[in-house]
């Protein structure tokens, strides 16, 4: 196939044979000079076989697009990204993806591995066969991300397993979202990994948040090549510094609009080399693809702040092709490489109007086409994969709290702080029908995590700070990395309400007050993806976050979805929350709740 594929382009090159398409009078966006020049694009095979300059070159026999000036572009490539976060299954993810210009992504499906193991995971590749877009597979680097006796996970999958599946031909990449301090502390399992994906001269990805001076030393020098957690501008300077390649992230707990501003100024001020930075999305819902988009928003805002576009856009393709090692097959529109492309009507404002994937058009004139998806039935997704509520009973409402130490008794307790990074506080609370009650007054809610994966009947209980939820409960399956049954809320009745109505839709959202169900979500999938449309998924996520304020009585909080379904998480200073209770990030020890009575 690569011989005949090949002998056919350097025909065309040599103008002996036909192109499949030709794209006249494109401004190209030349990612190796930085340049944009007025050319022609002559594909076949779903590659590049030339570029010339606009008019020079005549293909008599091929069919011909003339493009009129507007912008090409390389697509998009993301480095790192969880389709599970989208709650979208990988094909109603492919279609929005396409439609913003991405054509390639690194996905790593660590969320559908923590619930059901390598058979979720495969069942997540298998329908990317069925897709227009290119979908590649970060081989998760630990899963589960805790030890059995700090969390429980659905699954758990050893080191012979990981390393076997480095040679899945799907995979690109070793994943790297795990605690950074276990390669500080030289765990011997994560150097394994580390080592097998160089030997098979593989990226080993990572993520080093809030690390510097002799920590960052010590968890560059056991092998991970880049890190998408720097919250701020001189972190991403100290990782370059180090030879880590800085993957830049656009959300809560990462970079906001003035960052991208300093490191727009940064760029402009100094000799940084840019081409150890790239874009990635990571964890992005349905309703953001919607209304704020993909990688396209994070080089239209980079733009807008100052950045070089000619930097943007290398940022988005070829950097980190280079980085994947992939640049010589995507990440530029040249001779040899697929002929994966985007069609933008103003370089600033990433416009795409178009996206060609191997040489076809899967997004054209607003619409995905035909040829985004397979043809026939959709994926099924079997009845196993949606069998994941695996709880000990019905809850009531003594089942969410902690007992009191006696009527009228005042607790001192510990609090996770949900803003970043995660901390705890101390707050007194009394009791009420024998159980310690929470606080709205104080800011101050309820918190379990329930095992939902062993029906041990397992739950980590304690208290909450940050939301300012005045009523009711929330409750989610989304709850990384094991994601087990996780509700919040102001009161006990609501919180078993709640608890039981997830159970029910096989896992997702549910937003209860003074005893009903005012909105919910379910993701029967793992408890992570809906079957719906995206408009109908992102309809539902929208009225979550509304509800969170007007029902819950909570302050609106940006990415208010992402700051509860990244509270359990251990793995991301200082603190996350497991089915066994608090949890010390960077001693990964248990945390008591109750500090004493009085």
């Amino acid at each position: 196939m690569f011989v005949e594929q090949r002998s056919q382009i350097i025909d065309v090159a040599l103008g002996v044979l036909a192109p499949d398409l030709v794209l006249r009078n494109a401004n190209l966006i030349n990612v190796f000079t930085r340049e944009i020049l007025l050319s022609d694009i002559a594909i076949k095979c779903g590659l590049i076989a030339t570029v010339r300059a606009a008019g020079t070159s005549e293909w008599p026999d091929a069919p011909v697009e003339d493009l009129e000036g507007r912008i090409v572009s390389p697509g998009f490539i993301d480095p790192h990204v969880h389709i599970e976060s989208s709650f979208l299954t990988v094909s109603e993810y492919s279609k929005i993806a396409t439609a913003h210009g991405v054509t390639l992504i690194a996905a790593d499906p660590h969320e559908m591995g923590n619930v059901l193991g390598i058979p979720g995971m495969k069942l997540m590749l298998e329908e990317a066969k069925s897709v227009a877009l290119r979908v590649r597979y970060r081989v998760p680097a630990r899963i589960p991300a805790m030890p059995a006796w700090l969390e429980t996970a659905g699954a758990a999958i050893d080191l012979s397993e990981t390393i076997d599946m480095l040679d899945w031909p799907e995979a690109i990449c070793l994943a790297g979202d795990i605690n950074p301090f276990l390669l500080v502390n030289k765990d011997q399992d994560q150097l394994e990994k580390i080592g097998a994906a160089r030997a098979r001269r593989m990226t080993a990805a990572g993520q080093a948040p809030g690390l510097l001076g002799i920590p960052l030393d010590a968890y560059v020098a056991a092998g991970p090549e880049d890190s998408h957690a720097a919250a701020s501008v001189s972190e991403i300077l100290e990782d370059q510094r180090r030879g880590l390649r800085s993957i830049v992230a656009l959300r809560r707990h990462r970079l906001y609009r003035k960052e991208f501003a300093e490191l727009a100024k940064l760029i402009d001020e100094t000799n940084i080399d840019t081409r150890y930075l790239q874009f990635c999305t990571d964890d992005v819902n349905a309703h953001e693809l919607i209304d704020d988009g993909h990688l396209d928003r994070r080089v239209r805002i980079a733009i807008e702040e100052g950045m070089d576009p000619m930097i943007a856009y290398q940022m988005a393709t070829i950097n980190v092709a280079e980085a994947l090692r992939v640049h010589h097959e995507y990440g530029a529109v040249a001779p040899g490489r697929a002929a994966d492309l985007i069609v933008l009507g103003d370089i600033r404002k990433v416009d795409v109007q178009a996206t060609m994937i191997g040489g076809r058009w899967v997004y054209k004139d607003g619409a995905v086409t035909a040829q985004a998806t397979a043809a026939g039935v959709p994926f099924e997704y079997p009845a196993w994969s949606k069998e994941t509520m695996r709880v000990a009973a019905v809850f009531t409402a003594a089942d969410m709290g902690i007992a009191s130490a006696g009527p009228g008794a005042m607790h001192e307790v510990r609090s996770i702080n949900t803003f970043t990074p995660k901390s705890v506080e101390t707050f007194h609370l009394p009791e009420k029908d024998g159980l310690i009650v929470p606080d709205p007054e104080q800011g101050v809610s309820s918190i379990i995590v329930i095992d939902r994966h062993t029906a041990s009947g397992r739950s980590g209980k304690g208290f909450v700070s940050g939301l300012y939820v005045k009523r009711g409960a929330f409750a989610s399956t989304v709850a990384h990395d094991a994601h087990n049954l996780l509700i919040i809320g102001a009161n006990h009745h609501d919180m078993a309400i709640a608890a039981n109505r997830a159970v029910a839709n096989g896992g997702g959202y549910v937003i209860v007050c003074d005893g009903e169900i005012i909105t919910e979500l379910p993701l029967p999938v793992a408890g992570l993806m809906s079957l719906d449309p995206i408009d109908t998924v992102a309809a539902s996520a929208r009225r979550l976050i509304r509800a969170m304020h007007d029902s819950l009585g909570a302050p609106d909080i940006d990415q208010v979805l992402h700051m509860i379904n990244f509270l359990p998480l251990p793995n991301i200073p200082n603190n996350g929350f497991t089915d066994f209770g608090l949890i010390a990030t960077n001693t990964m020890e248990l945390v008591p709740t109750l500090v004493g009575v009085g």
